[in-house]
C-alpha cells in the first residue's frame, strides 16, 4: 500500500470515529445535522448530483484503466515473457549473448520443481533459447532478418497463450523441423502454410548453422515488432542449430499474482545453492507497460483533482449559503449556550454526511453505469506499438477502486465544510441579530 493510500486511510478512520462518536454519545446532534439537509432539498439534491457526477467518473475511469492495466499485463506475460525469468549472471552485461546461455537447464528445472516453496506457486516452466538470423523463402526469392525463440511446445501454449494462430496449428511435440512465424514476418516472406523456409545462423562456437523447416503456423500478437520478425522453433531443433545444450533464459508462469513472494523465494533459493543466476521479474522487463502504467496512472490521479476540487467548491458553496440563511438561528443556538465547538461540529456533521450520500450514490450509480457499458464493451484502437484493437469494459472487482469511490467524497466534503464550519462558530452574536 503506497503512503498517500495509507494517509488517506488515516483521515478517513479518524471522520468515522468522529461519526460514530457522534451516533453513540451525541445521537441528537447527529439527528439535527442529518435533518438540516433536507431543509434545502433543491441545493442538497444539487450538491449530492454533483458528488454522484464526479464519483460516477472516478469508478468508471478507474475501472477502464484497471482493465487495460489487467489486459496489457497479460499481453506482456502472455508473450513469452512469463511472470518470472532466470538468467544466467552474466546476461545482461554483455552484448554476444550466446556466451552467457544457463547450461544445466534440465537439472536446474528438476531442482526447482522440487522445492516445495517453489513448486506450489508453478503453472509453467520453461526454457528459451535465444538467437537471430537470415530466413528465406527461395521460391519466392524473398529473405528477411529475424528474431527467434527455441520453445519447448507444450508449455508455450501457455506462455504465448496471447499469440493468436490465423494461419496452421501451434507447434508440434513430435515433429520438431516443423515452426510457426509472425504474420509480419510471413507477409515479408510471402510464405504460407506448408511452405518450407531455410534459416541461417551464427551458432554458439561462432560458426554457420543452416537448416531447412517447415512452416507449421503463422501467428499474430497484436504487437507489430514481434509479429514482423520473430519465428518460434521448437527448442531441441534451437539448440541443435545452434550447437548448445543450454537456454537463454527459463521463464516462469505462475498460477498467482504473488510475483514479489515467489521472486524473493526464488532468490534465496538461487543464493542458498550458490548459483550463477539472477531473477527478474515481468515489470523489469516491460518498460513499455511501466510507461503506460505511469501515463495512465497520471491521467487518472489528475481526473480525481478535480473531481475533489469541485466537491470542494461545490460543498463549500453550499454551507456558506446555509449559513448566510441561517445566521439568526446560529447566534440563537450561540446565545442560550451553545459553545463554537459544538456549532462547529453541527455543520462539520452536515457536509461529512452529504460526502456519505453521495459516495453511496456514486458506488451504486457506477455499477449501474458500468454493467451498461459492460453488455457491449468500448472497441478501442490499437494501442501504440500494436496492430490491433481490443475491446475494453469496465473491471469492477477492484477493493482500492471501491475504497477510493467511497472515501474521497466522504474526504472532499468534511475537508470543504471545515472552513465554513469555523466561520459559523465565529459569527458576533450581537452583530448577528441584526441580520436581516
Amino acid at each position: 500500500m503506497s503512503k498517500d493510500m495509507i494517509f488517506i486511510n488515516c483521515i478517513t478512520l479518524v471522520i468515522i470515529a468522529f461519526v460514530m462518536y457522534c451516533l453513540v454519545i451525541r445521537f441528537r446532534d447527529a439527528k439535527f445535522a442529518f435533518l438540516n439537509l433536507f431543509r434545502h432539498r433543491r441545493r442538497t439534491v444539487s450538491t449530492i448530483s454533483a458528488i454522484i457526477l464526479g464519483g460516477v467518473a472516478i469508478f468508471i475511469y478507474g475501472g477502464f484503466i484497471d482493465y487495460s492495466f489487467w489486459v496489457l499485463k497479460e499481453q506482456t506475460i502472455r508473450t513469452n515473457i512469463g511472470h518470472v525469468q532466470i538468467y544466467n549472471n552474466s546476461y545482461f552485461d554483455t552484448a554476444n549473448k550466446n556466451k552467457s546461455l544457463i547450461e544445466n537447464y534440465a537439472l536446474l528445472k528438476e531442482s526447482i520443481l522440487r522445492e516445495k516453496k517453489l513448486s506450489q506457486h508453478i503453472s509453467t516452466i520453461s526454457g528459451q533459447l535465444e538467437f537471430s538470423g537470415v530466413i528465406s523463402q527461395y521460391e519466392n526469392e524473398t529473405s528477411s532478418y529475424f528474431s527467434a525463440q527455441g520453445v519447448e511446445p507444450l508449455p508455450a501454449l501457455k506462455l504465448g497463450a496471447f499469440d493468436k494462430i490465423i494461419s496452421g496449428s501451434d507447434l508440434s511435440r513430435i515433429k520438431h523441423d516443423e515452426i510457426t512465424i509472425g504474420s509480419g514476418l510471413a507477409r515479408t516472406l510471402n510464405a504460407h502454410y506448408a511452405d518450407w523456409v531455410d534459416v541461417m545462423v551464427v551458432n554458439t562456437a561462432g560458426g554457420q548453422g543452416a537448416l531447412s523447416l517447415k512452416l507449421r503456423g503463422i501467428f499474430q500478437s497484436g504487437i507489430k515488432d514481434y509479429d514482423d520478425a520473430f519465428i518460434k522453433v521448437p527448442l531441441t531443433t534451437a539448440q541443435r542449430i545452434m550447437n548448445t545444450n543450454g537456454v537463454s533464459k527459463v521463464l516462469i508462469l505462475l498460477n498467482n499474482d504473488e510475483v514479489d513472494v515467489f521472486a524473493t523465494n526464488l532468490r534465496k533459493y538461487i543464493s542458498n545453492n550458490n548459483l550463477p543466476l539472477i531473477v527478474k521479474d515481468w515489470k523489469d522487463m516491460s518498460i513499455f507497460y511501466q510507461q503506460v502504467e505511469g501515463m495512465l496512472s497520471g491521467i487518472y490521479f489528475f481526473i480525481k483533482l478535480i473531481v475533489a476540487l469541485i466537491v470542494v467548491f461545490m460543498i463549500g458553496n453550499s454551507m456558506t449559503m446555509n449559513i448566510a440563511e441561517r445566521t439568526r438561528e446560529i447566534t440563537t443556538l450561540r446565545a442560550i449556550g451553545l459553545k463554537p465547538w459544538h456549532v462547529t461540529q453541527l455543520f462539520w456533521l452536515e457536509g461529512i454526511f452529504l460526502g456519505v450520500i453521495g459516495s453511496l450514490g456514486s458506488l451504486i450509480a457506477g455499477y449501474a453505469f458500468a454493467a451498461i457499458i459492460n453488455v457491449y464493451g468500448i472497441a478501442m484502437p490499437p494501442s501504440p506499438g500494436q496492430s490491433v484493437g481490443y475491446t475494453a469494459f469496465i473491471k469492477t472487482d477492484n477493493p482500492e477502486l471501491i475504497w477510493i469511490t467511497l472515501v474521497l467524497p466522504v474526504l472532499t466534503a468534511s475537508l470543504a465544510s471545515i472552513l465554513p464550519a469555523y466561520r459559523a462558530s465565529r459569527l458576533n452574536i450581537t452583530d448577528a441579530f441584526k441580520f436581516s
